[in-house]
């Protein structure tokens, strides 16, 4: 067989079975921590932010309203049930994780700050917060607090998922779209069903992000979390691992249709058909488990 024959063949059954599925879900709690206000808290606000100590506000445009940080905790049990339904009890694999969030770009309170800049997503470990009842104009003591978050998070545990742009000026509500990074930490918080606190920062201090929280009213869009996961590319069997029983499964289907639901799974590389080339690709992939 000639060296490029060759190369054709592993590198086409090398190919997954493409059947990614996406499931969302919305916060349960999330607030913002003013720095200028420690004691504050402001869990009811129907806007977060996040901000550096050099913005300026966008009603009083030459006072700056210092340091903002935000809070979202997300329902992981919620995201598990959905995969699971969808793949198996956790016969799945974290492939993508994506924050959505909307700007207000003119916002009506003077505590906000707005310009463009960098602000950072932090996964942190701790759970334990509360969301309180505070609002801008009737802040509380009940919830997180900016006093508070030198106890909530740890640099030592805690892991940056990236640093992202928002828009910071125009009219409108633009979507800012997060692809967050994938430690093995974060996907194992994830795949346990609990729950997931990310913390965001700024990450220069020009930035005035403010956005829409899960509080907010009249329809408008909410910030959400979306995980996308697929099967572990070669198990065939779907035993969360991928070895010589996968091997062995899919020469028991060779040459056979793929229309039913065990030889669908032994066409590997989805090419409508089960022959040596679904078997290359269990070869490449051997000794992959789950996350």
């Amino acid at each position: 067989m000639k060296p490029s024959v060759l190369f054709f063949l592993i590198a086409a059954a090398s190919l997954c079975h493409a059947a990614p599925f996406t499931a969302t879900v919305i916060p349960t709690a999330d607030t913002f921590a003013r720095e200028a206000e420690p004691a504050n808290n402001y869990g009811l606000a129907g806007s977060l932010a996040v901000s550096g100590r050099d913005a300026y506000s966008y009603t009083l445009p030459t006072q700056q309203m210092g340091r903002f940080d935000s809070f979202l905790c997300f329902p992981a049990a919620a995201l598990v049930q959905a995969l699971d339904t969808n793949f198996g009890s956790h016969y799945w694999v974290v492939t993508k994780v994506t924050l959505n969030l909307t700007e207000v770009t003119q916002p009506n309170n003077p505590i906000f700050n707005l310009g463009p800049g960098t602000f950072e997503v932090i996964w942190i470990a701790n759970d334990s917060w509360l969301e309180g009842t505070g609002t801008p104009n009737a802040p509380t003591a009940d919830g997180l607090r900016f006093q508070d978050v030198a106890a909530v998070i740890d640099p030592l545990t805690d892991k940056s998922l990236g640093i992202f742009n928002n828009v910071g000026g125009g009219t409108g509500t633009p979507a800012v779209t997060c692809s967050l990074q994938l430690p093995s930490t974060f996907v194992a918080d994830l795949r346990a069903g609990g729950e997931i606190t990310l913390h965001l920062a700024p990450a220069n201090e020009d930035i005035g992000f403010t956005f829409n929280s899960r509080n907010i009213s009249g329809g408008r869009p909410k910030p959400s979390l979306e995980v996308t996961a697929n099967l572990i590319p070669g198990d065939a069997n779907l035993d969360c691992s991928v070895n010589i029983l996968d091997l062995i499964f899919i020469r028991q289907r060779l040459n056979q249709d793929v229309s039913t639901a065990d030889n669908r799974q032994a066409d590997v590389n989805a090419d409508g058909r089960i022959n040596i080339l679904d078997l290359i690709a269990v070869r490449n992939l051997l000794n992959t488990k789950c996350q």
